[in-house]
C-alpha cells in the first residue's frame, strides 16, 4: 500500500502540478495560435517529451527517495496501478464530468451564455459540433483505452524500478523516450484535429499495451528481484 500511495502522490505532483505549470508558462493559455501552438508538429514533440520527462522523473524520485524499502516487483506493479488509476480518474473522470456539463448547457441553450465571454466563438462551435456529432463508439473508446494505458504505466514503473535497483540511469532515459514515443501519436491527434484518425491512435495504444503486458509477464524472470539492494 505504501507504493500505491506514493504512486498516486507522485503522479499528482509531477504530472498535474509541475507539468501543468510548465504548460501554463510555455503556452500561456492564449486562444490565438502563437509560439509552439503555431507549429503543430513542434507542439506534439513538446507535449510528448514533457509528459515523458515529468512522469518518469517522478517515478524515479518515488522509488529512489520515498520507497527505499519497497523495491520489489510487486511494489513496481502497485506503483504502476496507482499511477495509471489516478491518471484514469483525472483524464477519463474529469473529462466525462466536463462533457456532461457541456451537454446540459447545450440542451438548455446556455452554452454561449455561460462561456461566450470566456471562449472564442470558434472554440464554442467546435465544442458543440463534437458533442452533437459524437457517436457511442467515441465515448466507448475513451473508456477502453484506459486498459492498455494501465498496462503501459505498470510496465514503465517496472522499467524505472529496474533503473533504480541497478543504478543504471541510462535506463531512465530509455523510459522517458519510450513514454514520449507513446504520447507522440495522441499529441499529433490533438495538434492536427480532423487530420489523424482516432482509430489509428487507439490501435497504436492497443499494440503498445499488448507489448507492455508481455513485458510485465517477462519481468518475473528478471534477476534483479533476487538481489537485496536496500
Amino acid at each position: 500500500m505504501r507504493a500505491v500511495w506514493v504512486g498516486a502522490l507522485v503522479f499528482f505532483v509531477f504530472s498535474q502540478v509541475l507539468e501543468k505549470t510548465l504548460h501554463i508558462i510555455v503556452l500561456q493559455g492564449k486562444t490565438e495560435p502563437h509560439g509552439l501552438l503555431a507549429y503543430p508538429l513542434l507542439f506534439a514533440v513538446y507535449g510528448a517529451l514533457a509528459a515523458g520527462i515529468f512522469e518518469e522523473a517522478g517515478r524515479y524520485f518515488g522509488f529512489r527517495l520515498l520507497l527505499k524499502h519497497n523495491r520489489k516487483r510487486r511494489d513496481g506493479i502497485a506503483y504502476g496501478l496507482a499511477h495509471g488509476g489516478f491518471e484514469a480518474i483525472f483524464i477519463a473522470g474529469i473529462s466525462s464530468i466536463q462533457t456532461l456539463v457541456y451537454a446540459v448547457m447545450i440542451n438548455t441553450d446556455k452554452l454561449e451564455q455561460s462561456l461566450g465571454g470566456k471562449t472564442s466563438p470558434d472554440v464554442l462551435a467546435d465544442i458543440k459540433s463534437k458533442l452533437l456529432n459524437a457517436s457511442f463508439y467515441d465515448f466507448l473508446l475513451g473508456g477502453l483505452e484506459r486498459i492498455p494505458a494501465l498496462f503501459i504505466q505498470i510496465a514503465l514503473s517496472l522499467i524505472v524500478l529496474y533503473a533504480v535497483r541497478t543504478k543504471k540511469k541510462m535506463v531512465l532515459v530509455y523510459a522517458i523516450l519510450f513514454h514520449a514515443l507513446i504520447d507522440f501519436t495522441p499529441a499529433l491527434y490533438q495538434a492536427y484535429p480532423g487530420k489523424i484518425s482516432l482509430w489509428f491512435v487507439e490501435i497504436h495504444l492497443l499494440l503498445i499495451g499488448i507489448s507492455a503486458f508481455w513485458l510485465i509477464r517477462r519481468s518475473r524472470k528478471w534477476q534483479i528481484w533476487s538481489v537485496d539492494n536496500h
